[in-house]
């Protein structure tokens, strides 16, 4: 770690780390789409940075982020790919990319950005827990098992992860530790329904041609994902 630190300081004082914005003296550039974004003024906080556009990495980010509330996913798309291609190593403009990704419900994609999410960082826990989602809306359970368990190994009281592993163990028919998980779930949230209702479902007879909790799938046209299993919620965009 020291040795990591080391090179990042002595690659910022040879001037190998871009900080453009800085650099190019832009705080009150930044500043004024700042303020039109606290306004839901989008257009006018893209128009400033667009004004004085030199390609910078942090133009780049913030650019696909204003085009990401103003719902133009394509130009958020472009302006997260010339980031992520300006900081290869960074995980920032990754997930941001995902957020348009997902809007167009472009899920192959999404992988492949988990994909180098995870070489990158094997044991980032977002990026880990949502690729979990994407392969159980693929009723892949067995490739979505090895996501959660992975979470679930790093944050043992986490609601979401031990929730959606105990389900995914209900459809891999592995009775004994779903039920274990199921009732960690209910140490975490008492009297939740999802995990009451996944209990239920162990104690009752098993249809082989059908799986014991019903999935919704994510669509184009929904931009958020869905795991109706447990009649939760989950938004991608604000995990």
């Amino acid at each position: 770690m020291h040795l990591v630190r080391a090179s990042f300081v002595v690659s910022l004082l040879l001037g190998n780390v871009p900080l453009g914005c800085w650099a190019q003296g832009q705080p009150a550039v930044f500043a004024t789409s700042y303020a039109a974004e606290a306004r839901a003024d989008y257009a006018e906080a893209i128009a400033a940075l667009q004004a004085g556009y030199t390609g910078t990495y942090e133009q780049n980010v913030r650019l696909g982020w204003l085009f990401l509330l103003a719902k133009d996913y394509p130009s958020s798309i472009a302006h997260y790919q010339r980031a992520v291609r300006q900081r290869p190593a960074a995980l920032e403009a990754r997930f941001g990319l995902l957020k348009p990704l997902s809007a167009l419900g472009q899920v192959e994609e999404m992988f492949r950005v988990y994909a180098a999410i995870l070489h990158l960082d094997p044991q980032n826990t977002q990026a880990n827990y949502w690729t979990g989602v994407l392969y159980l809306n693929r009723q892949a359970f067995g490739a979505a098992a090895r996501h959660f368990e992975r979470v679930v190994s790093l944050y043992p009281f986490d609601y979401d992860a031990n929730l959606a592993l105990a389900q995914t163990y209900l459809h891999l028919h592995k009775p004994l530790v779903a039920k274990a998980l199921f009732n960690q779930v209910l140490l975490i949230r008492p009297g939740d329904a999802a995990a009451i209702e996944g209990l239920r479902q162990l104690d009752a007879p098993l249809n082989p041609s059908r799986p014991a909790l019903p999935l919704a799938y994510t669509t184009p046209a929904t931009p958020k994902h869905f795991l109706l299993a447990n009649s939760l919620f989950i938004n991608f965009c604000t995990r």
